[in-house]
């Protein structure tokens, strides 16, 4: 081949490359995620909040699966966590973590409850009271599933983390980066409430927004997860003054920001 003819075929794979762009395929009416189940393989799985329920869907977008997710009246579903049919034992159904919460108006806090349950809605695991938020750890030796509960309506906040082991041990290695935060906190100062976009990087399933003080003493923190982006967080309770916000999660630290509240 000449140079003319090599140099006309470059050009023409950079057009190619150049102009490639997503196609759409397909839109849910709920938040969606996507799983790689041990049977099932690849699925989508989405949270119907009006009708609690979780959602499972093939790579085609047909729906496979409904399951219904008890709910207290009250409560709204907040997130689903773990869809998998073998992570927490080896039945082949379908488990999964869904977490509700409710917004304690009087004083400005939320409280949240976490069930893990199988596609028949039967408890695997009767989780605590005050439950948020979850993270399964993959370590060389063995896996791990932590709950924690959590109990807002105290100044400072109480926490406490409960260790399950899961079934048979991992032997992969995983590696994650830092978190991180995405834009700015806004309005900044504040009021009553603060918005904080909130990214986690891909592997990391959930983490806390912390809100700390100048000498940093966290006087706040908030569950987060995958499915937020978004975090509205009521500040009345905290003094006025300037705060550093941060979202913390098991493999690793976000970098601090200032935040004002008048």
């Amino acid at each position: 081949m000449n140079m003319k003819h090599t140099l006309t075929c470059a050009l023409l794979l950079t057009g190619i490359s150049l102009f490639a762009q997503p196609v759409f395929e397909h839109t849910f009416s709920e938040s969606a995620g996507y799983t790689n189940l041990e049977n099932l393989g690849e699925v989508y799985y989405s949270m119907d909040v009006a009708n609690k329920k979780c959602l499972i869907y093939d790579m085609n977008h047909t729906l496979l699966k409904s399951i219904a997710l008890p709910i207290p009246n009250g409560y709204y579903l907040s997130d689903i966590q773990h869809v998998s049919e073998n992570l927490f034992n080896l039945d082949n159904l379908i488990e999964l973590v869904y977490i509700y919460s409710k917004y304690i108006t009087e004083s400005y806090y939320y409280t949240f409850e976490t069930r893990l349950i199988n596609e028949n809605g039967v408890d695997l695991v009767s989780l605590p009271s005050g439950s948020g938020y979850t993270s399964v750890i993959e370590m060389q030796t063995a896996k791990k599933f932590l709950v924690y509960e959590y109990d807002y309506s105290a100044i400072p906040y109480m926490t406490k983390t409960h260790v399950y082991s899961l079934p048979e041990a991992s032997t992969k290695s995983v590696s994650y980066s830092l978190t991180s935060l995405q834009g700015n906190a806004y309005p900044n100062p504040a009021d009553n409430q603060i918005n904080i976009p909130v990214t986690l990087p891909e592997g990391i399933q959930s983490g806390f927004l912390e809100i700390l003080d100048m000498n940093g003493r966290k006087v706040m923190s908030y569950p987060v997860s995958t499915s937020d982006g978004n975090v509205v967080l009521p500040v009345r309770q905290l003094l006025s003054g300037t705060y550093l916000y941060q979202v913390n999660t098991l493999e690793g630290l976000s970098e601090a920001r200032k935040i004002v509240i008048r």
